[in-house]
């Protein structure tokens, strides 16, 4: 196997349990993370269209990750808007959201055993992968750019699992590794949209990191116990 595929591999990982900590802080306190809802449907979508660019390439590893991620995502969202419907009197409206949520994900499944069963014929969609990676690319990298707002306008971040924050950060520097070595080593220049995708998407995420400490270190200032969120 090639070192940059590892690299690939490892990116992937990242970023199909970039989720996860906020599922896991969710069950723990039995309420969600201040986050934007919709920064996380914009990074659902984001997945769905990558769904779509992995039945165009058909790219299994591709699927897989977002068939993960997808699944995270969707039980966050079914947390959260759990947790609206015990709190919050519009339940017709957070029931119609956890609706649309599973719609997505069962769509994201049809779409995988599409991909096993290879329903859909290679030249009918492949003319649409440059445009479905670049509508996913670009969902994806500026998802968490209304929670970054929010979160500096609300004093939220500070709220956030930090691990969600590291993982974030690190799922785009092994993209962009990833990314870089394709055209550097590879000459494929097809990379370059993605790659710039994923410094935006970095920079979103570092921003996101130093408003978190900067938010807890003022926090500490009247509140000396107040403790990193962690997971």
């Amino acid at each position: 196997m090639h070192y940059i595929d590892i690299i690939g591999y490892i990116a992937s990982f990242f970023t199909a349990i970039v989720g996860l900590p906020l599922v896991i802080n969710t069950f723990i306190a039995k309420q969600p993370p201040k986050t934007s809802l919709l920064s996380w449907w914009i990074y659902y979508i984001g997945i769905f269209f990558f769904t779509l660019l992995g039945l165009a390439l058909y790219d299994l590893p591709l699927f897989i990750t977002q068939v993960f991620c997808g699944l995270i995502t969707l039980v966050f969202l079914i947390q959260v808007y759990t947790y609206k419907l015990k709190t919050e009197k519009k339940k017709g409206e957070n029931l119609a959201f956890i609706g649309a949520g599973i719609l997505v994900y069962l769509v994201i499944l049809l779409l995988f055993i599409f991909y096993l069963a290879k329903i859909v014929p290679e030249r009918q969609i492949i003319s649409a992968a440059s445009y479905l990676g670049g509508i996913a690319g670009f969902c994806v990298n500026f998802a968490f750019l209304p929670q970054t707002i929010l979160g500096i306008k609300q004093k939220t971040i500070k709220f956030i699992p930090l691990t969600f924050l590291v993982n974030l950060a690190t799922l785009n520097i092994f993209w962009i590794i990833y990314e870089f070595l394709q055209i550097l080593v590879n000459n494929d220049n097809n990379w370059l949209t993605a790659l710039i995708f994923q410094i935006i998407g970095l920079t979103i995420a570092t921003i996101q990191i130093l408003v978190f400490f900067f938010q807890l270190i003022q926090q500490r200032k009247t509140e000396t116990n107040f403790k990193i969120n962690w997971i």
